[in-house]
């Protein structure tokens, strides 16, 4: 009934005002007063119009604009508080409180030069002014000018001797110098002066947790339940606490008790999401989100999460339809356009993919998600500097993601810097014991470093939580091989040939320990390993090469033919075929058996790519380019073809060193152990002088064949570019002490002596 009445009054003041008011003078006055009377009754909204209202009629009305900036403040229009602020506070310099507001938004937005600007005017103006010497603690603290900020806040707090806010001001100014029972003193007087301030208790809560005062940290939250039952913030700490404490039941409760106070809340509703993906639970996670989408149905947010979740359970269709679905409705949504990069990224449109992600690393300058899938699509074209700074990037945003740190592991892996990646990966497995990936990187990295006795603890240790693993296998049958403990590596690799019978590397080290330079024992291996898994195109490349060191050509070309049947998408068998028939002199009868098959199957990828090959071993350079191109043209990442035509494009004079890396990065994608492969991307990366990537895709060419003399010159090479010259001195010698062909012979012969002389 008294609100009805108000309104009644209201209405007449109204009608009143039409009639009586007609200079402009009056008018603005009119809307002035009734904005008033409307703040005093909490009718903002109505109160906001009549502001406008009287600012249209005069725009310098300061009182006005300076009401309205408040009243817009108070309804979370920050934007357009400011604005209005910020002209009251020009057309009335004397209103300390407007000028000290606008003060507050440019600290507020980093910018502390036009802050202390301001509030130096105010303070001018008026040098005992509470809440102007306040701000100026805030900036001074900021600056790391702490006792000029002490100095500030004392002189707020003789004009405000009980105020709360003061208090929690000196606090952190306490907090940030490390006296800590000082802080904690002046952080409970906070409380004690303002016992209904929530951010005195969230303070005090954050300087425990910062302590590690874990009980202090639980104790107080409890209490801040109790005091503020309907925030959500004490939960959602008690949750972060819990979840650190691997509490994860009670990490779960409190979660849901967070929804359960905001039902409306996306963000706390996908939180829960996320809580249940970090622990693996991913029907949990997809039971959680079905039931989010029937409370919330309209929220686009929730149903991209859900599409986002059915893409990484590899459910791909559905995925896409709620994508096409999703971006229908808005073409603009993050979700939707992040789960359309990853698409891309799957169907290796790199380029697409980073289109998008780009605009939404702009876009969300906050979300690091973009940043992490960003560094994955730079990765995969080979762009390792484009790739660390967005996984870089992920991590300012999102420091505690494991799977961030994991990708960086990788990537410094890839870049030769084991310390790096060793850090990266302890800092993965930290976040995530059971971050297996993370602690493959860090044994790799352990391997890379030659810290080969700390990468066999680790190996064993994860041997013994995930026995007979085939990668933990091969890992450390490699780390005992760098121990010359030539039994515990025979034993390991026999174990992983039992378990993976068509795991040729591992067949290609146990070969090397057991026969010990016995090629005919070597052979004997090989057979009756192929026996066990037929099928394996890599036991044949294996065997072939055995034959081809002890110049059994026919032989060989069997094996290799067969491999190539097996592995129609591998380099190495027409790499080593062309090799064969150029020394048995077969060449020209060979590209003629290619050339009848291409014009009968002009769209036959092998034939193209056997007939570039030979071109290839020929000399004839220019039409193993085309040749290789139509192969790639039929079929866009064969690796054979991308990796011969990357290794052309890099030997070239004024060399398209990019494109050469797009095409062994597409190579390497397919194969990542492929020596060739390796050594090719080595080369390039040699070639623009990256020489630590090169060294690291050397040194992974040659772990199946230790002695291979090029790839042993190039190593040679990358080393001395890094300056590294004893091992690259080593490296050349290992290259000259090969026994048989070698055409780099005399290159690497005048280095060796130049290099010595150095």
């Amino acid at each position: 009934m008294k609100q009805k009445l108000f309104s009644l009054l209201i209405l007449f003041f109204l009608l009143f005002s039409i009639t009586a008011c007609s200079s402009p003078e009056k008018k603005k006055a009119a809307h002035f007063q009734k904005a008033i009377a409307y703040i005093e009754h909490n009718e903002n909204k109505a109160a906001i119009i009549e502001l406008q209202n009287a600012i249209k009629i005069d725009p310098k009305f300061a009182d006005a604009r300076y009401r309205l900036g408040l009243l817009y403040l108070k309804e979370g229009n920050a934007q357009s508080a400011f604005q209005e602020l910020q002209r009251a506070a020009s057309l009335d310099p004397d209103n300390l409180d407007a000028n000290t507001k606008v003060a507050e938004f440019y600290l507020l937005s980093k910018k502390t030069d036009e802050s202390r600007k301001q509030i130096e005017a105010v303070l001018t103006k008026k040098p005992d002014y509470a809440d102007g010497l306040a701000l100026l603690a805030n900036l001074e603290l900021m600056a790391g000018n702490f006792q000029k900020a002490e100095a500030a806040v004392n002189s707020a707090l003789l004009q405000s001797p009980e105020s709360d806010r003061f208090y929690n001001i000196k606090g952190r100014i306490y907090f940030a110098q490390k006296d800590f029972p000082q802080a904690e003193g002046m952080f409970h007087k906070a409380i004690t002066f303002g016992p209904d301030n929530y951010s005195n208790y969230n303070i005090l809560a954050v300087f425990y947790e910062q302590q590690n005062k874990i009980d202090e940290v639980e104790k107080l939250l409890g209490e801040m339940i109790k005091k503020f039952p309907k925030n959500t913030q004490p939960y959602m700490m008690l949750a972060g606490l819990y979840q650190n404490k691997k509490q994860f039941d009670l990490a779960e409760q409190n979660l849901k008790k967070v929804i359960e106070l905001a039902p409306d809340n996306v963000p706390f509703r996908l939180l829960l999401v996320e809580f249940y993906k970090g622990l693996g639970k991913t029907d949990t996670a997809f039971s959680s989100l079905t039931q989010d989408i029937k409370d919330l149905p309209d929220s686009l947010d929730l149903q991209s999460e859900l599409a986002n979740l059915l893409f990484d359970q590899n459910k791909f269709d559905e995925a896409k339809t709620r994508m096409d679905a999703l971006l229908k409705k808005n073409s603009k949504h993050g979700g939707a356009n992040l789960l359309q990069a990853k698409f891309l990224l799957n169907e290796k449109k790199f380029h697409d993919s980073i289109a998008i992600l780009d605009s939404l690393v702009k876009d969300y300058p906050k979300w690091a998600e973009p940043s992490f899938y960003l560094a994955l699509a730079h990765l995969s074209l080979g762009e390792m500097e484009l790739s660390q700074k967005a996984i870089e990037d992920a991590l300012q945003k999102a420091p505690r993601n494991t799977k961030f740190h994991t990708l960086l592991a990788q990537i410094m892996l890839m870049q030769g810097n084991s310390d790096l990646a060793k850090k990266e990966g302890s800092i993965a497995l930290q976040l995530d014991p059971h971050n297996f990936r993370a602690a493959m990187l860090l044994s790799q990295a352990m391997l890379q470093a030659k810290e080969f006795d700390k990468a066999v603890d680790l190996l064993v240790k994860m041997s013994a939580q995930v026995p007979d693993n085939l990668e933990i296998k091969g890992n450390l049958g490699l780390a005992y091989l760098g121990l010359k403990n030539k039994e515990k590596a025979t034993e390991v690799f026999t174990r992983l040939l039992e378990l993976s019978p068509e795991n040729s590397r591992a067949l290609a080290l146990l070969a090397s320990l057991s026969a010990n330079g016995d090629f005919k024992k070597a052979v004997d291996l090989v057979k009756k390993q192929i026996a066990k898994a037929p099928k394996a195109g890599g036991h044949y490349l294996l065997l072939g090469d055995l034959y081809l060191k002890q110049k059994m050509f026919d032989d060989a070309l069997g094996a290799f033919n067969k491999a190539k049947e097996l592995l129609p998408d591998n380099p190495q068998p027409y790499l080593v075929i062309a090799a064969i028939m150029r020394q048995t002199g077969k060449v020209d009868q060979a590209i003629s058996e290619y050339k009848e098959l291409i014009k009968s199957q002009p769209n036959s990828g092998n034939a193209h790519m056997g007939l570039a090959t030979l071109l290839e071993t020929k000399g004839d350079i220019p039409e193993a380019k085309k040749e290789y191109g139509e192969t790639l043209r039929i079929k866009a990442d064969f690796s054979p073809a991308a990796n011969n035509l990357a290794w052309l494009l890099a030997q070239e004079e004024n060399a398209d060193l990019g494109e050469a890396l797009r095409l062994a990065m597409i190579a390497k994608q397919q194969f990542p152990e492929e020596p060739h492969i390796a050594d090719t991307l080595g080369w390039i990366h040699y070639k623009r002088q990256a020489y630590s990537l090169a060294q690291s895709q050397f040194e992974q060419a040659l772990t199946p064949n230790p002695d291979d003399p090029t790839i042993n010159y190039h190593l040679a090479l990358a080393l001395h570019g890094a300056n590294v010259k004893d091992k690259a001195i080593a490296s050349l010698k290992k290259a000259l002490a090969f026994q048989g062909d070698f055409k780099e012979r005399k290159t690497a012969e005048n280095l060796l002596k130049q290099w010595e002389k150095e």
